[in-house]
């Protein structure tokens, strides 16, 4: 199994170090390749082709570094390490492939749930103008509570509990933001759900509607995705 964040990458049971310019420590590949001898760094960085290729690259950084200590090794950039794995074999070059894909799909992930979370907070302000604007014109009173009891409706519906619960499940401080700690899958249905709720308010339905407004189409929407999400980092 492969198991690929945003910042590390684990083939096997071996973690591929990477240095303070992200390239990945060669000797940390070779063990993952199964550390046969034959496929040793210095046996690979002496052939001729992966000369050549260095060679190249050079013309854009530096591709190839030996660092000394407890975290010494050669680290190399990533065109290089497809390189050696495909000289191991085209079982490992492909099973590397994979797992920069994976790797590659994570970090696009984190970048639309950061995306994503940044939309919302920005929508944020609909919403509350959506309760206010709405009270007001019915000539009801205005309460904090009225704004804190819409986000958290979201909340029941998206998470499955409130922002306490939630808190108190995940080991959080009364302070800390719930929706910077959600996965891409949630911070995108807590997004979608918000929009809709300050939509629905807008229009005057009434508080009972619109929640089972929201939860049919989570279901619709969302549900499918959060499970999948859930099953794949969990793999």
């Amino acid at each position: 199994m492969t198991i690929v964040t945003s910042s590390n990458v684990r083939i096997g049971s071996v973690t591929i170090r990477r240095d303070t310019e992200g390239r990945f420590r060669l000797n940390d590949l070779h063990k993952a390749s199964g550390g046969e001898k034959r496929h040793g760094p210095s046996y690979w960085l002496s052939n001729q082709q992966t000369i050549d290729l260095i060679t190249l690259l050079q013309t854009t950084g530096n591709p190839v570094v030996t660092l000394e200590g407890r975290n010494g090794g050669t680290y190399v950039v990533k065109e290089l390490v497809y390189a050696y794995a495909m000289w191991v074999s085209a079982e490992f070059h492909l099973h590397v492939i994979q797992t920069f894909d994976r790797l590659v799909e994570a970090q696009s992930e984190i970048a639309e749930a950061k995306a994503a979370r940044q939309r919302a907070r920005l929508e944020a302000p609909f919403l509350t103008d959506a309760v206010k604007y709405n009270r007001l014109a019915a000539g009801k009173d205005l309460k904090p509570y009225h704004f804190s009891n819409e986000f958290d409706l979201i909340n029941r519906v998206v998470l499955g509990c409130s922002s306490k619960q939630y808190r108190a499940a995940h080991g959080l401080a009364a302070n800390d933001p719930v929706r910077d700690t959600l996965t891409p899958a949630e911070i995108r249905a807590v997004e979608h759900m918000q929009r809709l709720n300050a939509s629905l308010i807008d229009i005057g339905m009434p508080f009972d509607q619109r929640k089972a407004r929201l939860h049919q189409v989570f279901m619709l929407r969302h549900q499918r995705a959060l499970i999948a999400e859930t099953v794949r980092l969990e793999a």
